[in-house]
């Protein structure tokens, strides 16, 4: 916040002395303060809901009669956090009088007579007081901020949604337009727009900027937080200007996590077009030591499932290798599910779920015997017994990692029957995921159209046969439909050559 100067105050001096109050209000404006002056105690009072005062000094005669105690009282009670200075014209205060200047939360009174020089003295303690009260304030407010940011940041371990967290809680605390976050592409030893509001798409996705560059990269390589009024007069960053989102004043900030610079938080445009401040500043530094913890910590979470779903992938090579009927089976399966859920118009976000769910929907099998998987026969009853257990076992195997919830309800969903006859839970209809109906639709075309040892391949008209023949039994009416659009629109695509 801007530090207040005495041209800052307002100050309201309610009283009917003309002849003090016009020698009062000529001292303070000599020094500075803005001065208001009214004759009633109701007319104080409305004016201080209209407008607001720092500090308000009642005298004891009033025009329209009214005690200025009780005045003093239903001021403080309509706007908090202001001063109060109540005049006496007699020293000889009672205890009732000193209960009722406590009770109405008085600041401060003064006796008739006292000097210009005195009374000063008395407004400039209580203005004192009441920007230390103000400073604490923001101080508490900030740390609350900061709490609550930092609850919120490790409420995820996203990446994306950290970073959008931290780009619309700094824009909603500084009431800014734009800001930016700036990361390191280590791979190419340059920074990247990651997040940002307030900027054209065309920025995000275009700008890279190498270190020592510019003023992000300047930032970054110096490891100094800037703050600057006008960059045109700033001769760090003037001729630097080409990230074009920035003009006039600007904070940018260093994201430093354990001693390393991993990004740059940059802040643009105030709202209120004002200049940004050091109370600014303060407080996005300190931001910004939260937010390279939740970056670091989002971007490890990311390290980690990457190795893990590569030890998942492993696996997933092993089945087919034990089962060499089954080989590229995951990933046809993969492919036709995603064009199948594309063309039925689910989300990006789902799509991903569905794509990974594919890869790993056979992930059970690795604790089904060899000699079932491989038998070359049909399966008994007992071997069908151990199969239908392959949903579960996956579920066992990825349930520890939490990252994957919504690919594991797909996997134990997939061999669930439109009519309810699946397993392992006998869900039917919309109790099925409709991701895990089109995983039960694709899976069991590739089935049937793929050389066993038991059974020759089905032709691709064979099997939307079979699949229009099992309609509302084993799969969802609509879902059908579609695919068998796709296999006649697009015939090649589902060839096991192409």
């Amino acid at each position: 916040m801007d530090d207040i100067a005495k041209d800052k105050f307002s100050i309201l001096l309610v009283g009917s002395d003309e002849i003090m109050f016009k020698s009062l209000t000529e001292v303070l404006q000599r020094e500075g303060y803005e001065v208001v002056t009214t004759r009633s105690g109701q007319e104080a009072i409305d004016l201080v809901k209209n407008r607001y005062f720092n500090l308000v000094v009642t005298d004891v005669n009033l025009s329209d009669g009214r005690d200025n105690i009780e005045v003093s009282r239903l001021i403080k009670e309509s706007k908090k956090g202001l001063k109060t200075i109540v005049i006496f014209s007699d020293q000889n205060l009672n205890e009732d009088i000193y209960l009722r200047l406590k009770i109405a939360n008085v600041d401060d009174y003064i006796f008739k007579p006292f000097s210009q020089e005195y009374f000063l003295h008395i407004v400039e303690k209580n203005l004192k007081l009441f920007q230390m009260e103000l400073k604490l304030v923001e101080k508490t407010n900030d740390l609350t901020l900061l709490f609550d940011i930092g609850r919120e940041l490790s409420s995820s371990l996203k990446l994306d949604e950290v970073l959008f967290t931290l780009v619309e809680r700094i824009c909603d605390v500084l009431a800014i337009e734009r800001c930016s976050i700036v990361l390191l592409d280590e791979t190419k030893d340059e920074l990247y727009i990651a997040a940002a509001k307030g900027l054209p798409e065309e920025i995000i996705l275009n700008t890279r900027i190498k270190i020592g560059h510019k003023i992000s990269g300047w930032v970054f390589e110096n490891k100094i937080p800037v703050l600057v009024d006008n960059i045109e007069m700033d001769p760090r960053f003037a001729k630097e200007n080409e990230e074009k989102y920035y003009t006039g004043s600007f904070i940018s900030v260093p994201l430093v996590f354990k001693e390393k610079v991993i990004g740059v938080i940059n802040l643009n445009n105030k709202r209120s077009r004002q200049v940004f401040n050091e109370e600014d500043l303060r407080l996005i530094i300190s931001i910004a030591g939260e937010a390279a913890i939740a970056i670091e910590n989002a971007k490890l979470y990311i390290s980690l499932e990457r190795f893990y779903l590569q030890v998942i992938s492993t696996l997933t090579s092993i089945i087919e290798l034990k089962d060499h009927y089954t080989k590229g089976h995951s990933d046809r399966v993969t492919r036709y599910a995603v064009f199948l859920a594309e063309t039925m118009g689910l989300s990006k976000a789902e799509v991903e779920i569905i794509k990974l769910a594919c890869q790993l929907h056979d992930l059970g099998k690795i604790g089904i015997h060899d000699y079932i998987l491989t038998k070359p026969a049909k399966l008994n009853e007992e071997e069908w017994k151990e199969i239908r257990l392959h949903p579960v076992k996956a579920v066992e195997m990825l349930k520890p990692l939490t990252f994957l919830k919504e690919e594991i309800k797909l996997i134990q969903q997939h061999h669930e029957r439109y009519d309810g006859q699946g397993y392992p839970n006998g869900l039917n209809a919309d109790q099925i995921d409709l991701k895990a109906r089109i995983i039960a639709v694709v899976d069991s075309f590739d089935a049937m159209t793929t050389e066993r040892p038991y059974a020759r391949a089905l032709t691709i008209e064979e099997a939307k046969e079979e699949l229009r023949k099992n309609i509302g039994k084993q799969f969802d009416p609509n879902v059908v439909e579609v695919f068998i659009q796709l296999l006649e629109q697009n015939p090649d695509f589902f060839r096991k050559d192409s």
